[in-house]
């Protein structure tokens, strides 16, 4: 059982209404978008979780994006031990003794069978194991940064199968995904070859109003004996975009340090958060057209490869002229990157993870400063 968490903010009617989607079979998916840091996981974990669970459902939850280097793999035995904790063992060794007698006939009898008493869950792909799991009770599957499948072509079976299965064991089999990158989860749900193609909802995962802001509030009095105000908190958060981690941080830094002022706190965050050397490396590893390309889709500018933004360019770089064909090499070196993503509508483009979309701007506002 997890421990209380005296900081978490309940989303207990959001999460009670997609459980009650779920039970009343109207729904058997949910695709959730939002940014890293807005509190997904936090969500699912906390909220989702524990009401799916007293209802009586199997919940499992994985991280692709804590798998990237091999999610197939890493999913599957993460499966297999889930189901081994589950107490439905000996579905998987009866399903792997049909699959051992019918390798008897075939040859190889000794070794398939004394391999398959040793081994029973790993002679079943996932569709297979998905399939025992959903005979057992109703199971809810927590995807998480389900995008990160997207990223190699090697993952391409391993999404077919995942598919077929949840197409298949739907009655029984509910999941939610939820994922950071606009572009990634277009390539898995939305684009026409995708592989999820119009698999479940895809929705926005809702922003959180000033009840967040002021339930910090309350937490911190009752910690440190201390207020804040609350007016002021929820000024910052907006400031910092409503992302939930970082309104968390700074209170969190408040009560660790009762001396540090309200503004004080905001200084330091965001002097970290800026400082960050992810986002300064990233960019680093840009070349300098790519990187100005970036603060141009920073800034709303919708005509990349029109003269006027090419002679721009060309000025900037002290280049006699930049051809379109340049600029369109560039700009699918940072699709490829993850860096941005393709307006919906076709319009323009985006970047794709708002936290470092800020940070360019500070960095543009700092360097102008």
């Amino acid at each position: 059982m997890q421990k209380t968490d005296p900081w978490h903010y309940p989303r207990t009617e959001l999460a009670a209404q997609i459980i009650g989607l779920f039970d009343s079979g109207l729904s058997s998916s949910f695709i959730f978008f939002a940014p890293r840091r807005m509190g997904k996981t936090e969500f699912l974990r906390k909220d989702i979780q524990p009401i799916a669970e007293e209802k009586g459902w199997n919940v499992f939850y994985f991280s692709f994006l804590d798998a990237s280097d091999k999610p197939s793999i890493k999913f599957k035995r993460a499966l297999e031990e889930f189901i081994k904790h589950r107490g439905v063992m000996s579905k998987v060794k009866n399903a792997v003794k049909k699959v051992a007698k019918v390798a008897a006939g075939v040859g190889k009898v000794k070794a398939e069978l004394e391999f398959s008493k040793e081994n029973p869950a790993e002679q079943l792909d996932v569709k297979e194991l998905l399939g025992i799991l959903s005979k057992s009770k109703k199971t809810l599957l927590l995807m998480d940064e389900v995008q990160a499948l997207a990223s190699s072509k090697k993952n391409d079976i391993f999404i077919a199968s995942f598919r077929t299965a949840l197409d298949m064991y739907k009655d029984n089999l509910k999941v939610i995904f939820t994922g950071s990158s606009q572009a990634g989860l277009r390539k898995m749900f939305s684009e026409a070859k995708a592989p999820f193609f119009h698999f479940g909802q895809n929705l926005s995962f809702p922003e959180l109003n000033k009840e967040f802001t002021d339930h910090l509030s309350t937490v911190f009095k009752k910690i440190s004996s201390k207020d804040i105000n609350k007016e002021n908190l929820w000024e910052i958060f907006l400031e910092m975009n409503k992302v939930p981690l970082l309104a968390r941080s700074l209170v969190e830094r408040m009560a660790l340090n009762p001396n540090l002022s309200l503004d004080e706190a905001k200084h330091e965050l965001i002097t970290e958060v800026f400082g960050n050397r992810e986002f300064e490396e990233k960019w680093k590893a840009l070349s300098e057209i790519e990187q100005l390309l970036l603060l141009k889709i920073a800034n709303k500018n919708e005509h990349i490869f029109s003269l006027e933004t090419r002679n721009q360019l060309a000025l900037t770089l002290n280049q006699a002229e930049i051809p379109a064909h340049t600029l369109q090499a560039a700009i699918k070196k940072l699709i490829r990157k993850g860096i941005i993503g393709k307006a919906a509508d076709r319009t323009g483009y985006f970047i794709d993870d708002p936290n470092f979309k800020n940070w360019l701007m500070q960095k543009v506002s700092e360097d102008v400063a």
